[in-house]
């Protein structure tokens, strides 16, 4: 497909870009000293060379009390050399490099600055949950002075352009929200003294770097929390920045602390695309839109119908540094594209550690990998065409070997057919369809509907085999009666083989327990296209479509040991989904217990010794696996090398099979 919107130049105040493709600022954690290191350089080299038009890179702190734990620091010359060494490391592309001026604001947290956080106004920060202290106008000013000396420095260290961020929450957002900034002086109460200390920044690093260096402001497209500012109002500001020579603004969702999803995979592709269209509408200068936008197609139609004039693709990139150059070049089925799991990126990041990607295990790593290509190229027998052992025979094939799978199935994807059904989580098969495709431009033979025994394998004669077999649902813990009827496993459930009734209990609130109730009681409401038909045609009163929409007509009850279901979901994710759970009615039975399942119902203890038959038409068994690997055991020194990789060695979350994976391929 012929992507010519979206890989059409476009010039940002007197900077020519190659295309229209942005990596966002993203704070990977990798400098633990606020330094560039060499980790950071081979990182970003990789994106650049992978032919993203422009990276942005940060945050950079402006000051020592805007801070947040392993980011980057631009507040004095000490950390110089490193941003000199990644610019040019960038320079030697055709990548354009922008850095993100970033004060946290009240969003600072005490311990990781060694001080109180300052703010607009002392009020409590819900994302803290600490109050930052409120800035005298001297402060006020030293932070103004303090965004202005970055810019500075940032153009002396080779930096193209900078970006303010004034979204998300952090200390320009807080003081343009009439939300946070609850000031009676000159930098609060109406708009225009709420836009101030923003406007003063722009005015002051226009003065000190020229007409000629490009500055972006980024800003929240809608805050999404309560009281804050909302598209018309970041409609209004985007015409003052366009006043006061602001070359580009980019547009990004709501605050950290917004309870509406911001990029988890509940937020369709380009979800927020819309709260740059409507910026783009009443102003002249480029309009940068983000937020889920990880689709060369979906990034090309936003393009191309002046949605926006550029795409931000951060986690796409994480994903996949060569995106860019791939779909340039009509190879968008090679596309490693993010499936918005949030595992490595958002759940790593919230809980202090270093960020990497699930399906990608070089990222990151770019520095310490060192791939050698094999002297002797083996004959490799893997068994099991699930993530893990497509992953493998991907790599490995890459490497030079002859590589076959044998998957019994009639389908490659094994536990993730099942894992991209539950809300959320669609994109998933995103990752099947890449290795599936990989597969095929490698060589690979698949062999499908083949299940593998000894005999076969013996007669097979590989120089490896890879078992990659899997896990299977463990055998229920508690007496199933004979009477006992329409009991299933959340796997079936989850592949469309059964219909569950009107009644259900779910037995296990882990992940997949609360995502296969989630999505049986999302059934008994109203669909997407429903939704879409009644309100296009004012069918109905917008609060009874709202109604239907959280009441579904299935009945559906967790049942969960532990004090709290959820308790293996990431953190990025898991609020989302137990909000799911409260919306839509669903009840929890938390330290409760299954004594029996019998034609009466589900007999259930709870902590306190009391019994409870719980009456229903289907139960659904989501109570874990166990690990299929007795084929290792059988042909165990009768070949030369077996491995076990995968579930197959333990069940576990995607990002460890892939590593598993690709750590195999390079050591056989």
């Amino acid at each position: 497909m012929n992507l010519k919107y979206l890989f059409s130049p476009i010039t940002i105040g007197g900077i020519s870009l190659t295309n229209r493709i942005a990596m966002p600022s993203l704070n990977h954690a990798y400098s633990t000293d606020g330094h560039v290191n060499d980790r950071l350089i081979a990182y970003y080299k990789a994106r650049a060379g992978g032919g993203v038009g422009l990276i942005t890179i940060g945050g950079c702190a402006v000051h020592e009390l805007g801070r947040s734990l392993r980011i980057l620091c631009l507040y004095d010359d000490s950390y110089n050399a490193g941003f000199c060494k990644l610019t040019a490391a960038i320079h030697q592309t055709e990548t354009k490099v922008f850095a993100q001026l970033y004060h946290a604001g009240g969003y600072a947290k005490s311990k990781e600055i060694g001080a109180q956080a300052v703010a607009p106004s002392a009020i409590a920060n819900r994302y803290t949950r600490e109050t930052p202290k409120e800035m005298t106008l001297l402060e006020i000013k030293e932070a103004e002075a303090s965004f202005v000396n970055a810019a500075l420095r940032a153009k002396r260290v080779g930096f193209d352009g900078v970006e303010i961020i004034g979204s998300a929450g952090y200390l320009i957002a807080e003081f343009l929200s009439p939300l946070t900034n609850r000031r009676t002086d000159q930098y609060g109460g109406n708009c225009e003294n709420r836009e101030r200390f923003l406007l003063n920044v722009i005015s002051g690093i226009r003065a000190a770097v020229g007409e000629k260096f490009p500055i972006i402001v980024r800003l929240s497209g809608n805050d999404f929390v309560k009281a804050g500012n909302t598209n018309a109002d970041a409609v209004r500001l985007a015409q003052r920045l366009e006043e006061v020579t602001v070359d580009a603004i980019n547009v990004t969702g709501g605050w950290h602390e917004s309870k509406i999803p911001q990029a988890t995979g509940e937020l369709p592709s380009g979800g927020y695309a819309y709260l740059a269209a409507r910026i783009k509408k009443a102003i002249q200068i480029p309009v940068i839109a983000s937020n889920r936008i990880n689709d060369p197609i979906e990034a090309e139609r936003i393009v191309a119908l002046g949605v926006a004039d550029m795409v931000n693709m951060g986690r796409a990139l994480l994903a996949d540094p060569e995106l860019p150059n791939k779909a340039r070049t009509d190879r968008i089925k090679e596309i490693r594209r993010c499936i918005a799991c949030g595992q490595g990126c958002f759940d790593r990041r919230f809980s202090g550690q270093d960020v990497c990607c699930m399906i990608n295990y070089q990222a990151g790593r770019e520095w310490e990998l060192n791939r050698n290509l094999p002297k002797i190229s083996k004959k490799i027998l893997v068994v099991g065409g699930g993530v893990a052992g497509m992953e493998f025979a991907i790599r490995a094939a890459e490497q030079g070997h002859k590589v076959t799978v044998w998957e019994k199935a009639a389908q490659l994807g094994g536990q993730l057919v099942y894992a991209a059904k539950p809300i959320g989580k669609q994109e998933f098969r995103y990752l099947t369809e890449y290795q599936i495709h990989m597969l095929t431009k490698y060589h690979v033979s698949i062999e499908l509907s083949q299940e593998a025994t000894q005999e076969k394998i013996l007669a097979f004669q590989p120089d490896v085999v890879v078992i990659a077999t899997g896990s299977t649902p463990i055998s229920a813990p508690f007496p199933i009666l004979p009477d006992a009827t329409d009991i299933v496993q959340a796997q079936s459930v989850l592949a469309g083989e059964c219909m569950p009734g009107q009644r259900v209990v779910v037995v296990g609130g882990g992940a997949v327990g609360c995502e296969t109730a989630v999505l049986l009681a999302d059934q008994g409401t109203l669909s997407a296209e429903q939704t879409k038909f009644l309100m296009r045609h004012n069918a109905e009163r917008d609060e009874f479509i709202h109604e239907l929409l959280r009441q579904s007509t299935r009945q559906v009850t967790i049942v969960e040991m532990r004090n709290d279901v959820g308790m293996d979901i990431g953190i990025s994710t898991r609020w989302g989904v137990k909000q799911q759970i409260q919306q839509l009615g669903i009840t929890c039975m938390t330290d409760t217990q299954v004594v029996d399942i019998s034609s009466a119902g589900v007999c259930v203890q709870t902590a306190d010794g009391n019994r409870k038959n719980l009456v229903v038409d289907t139960v659904v068994l989501a109570i874990g696996s166990r690990s299929c690997n007795q084929l290792a055991q059988e042909i165990a020194g009768k070949i030369p090398a077996v491995y076990l990789v995968g579930d197959a060695v333990e069940p576990g979350k995607i990002a460890r099979c892939i590593q598993d994976a690709y750590e195999l391929a390079m050591k056989i």
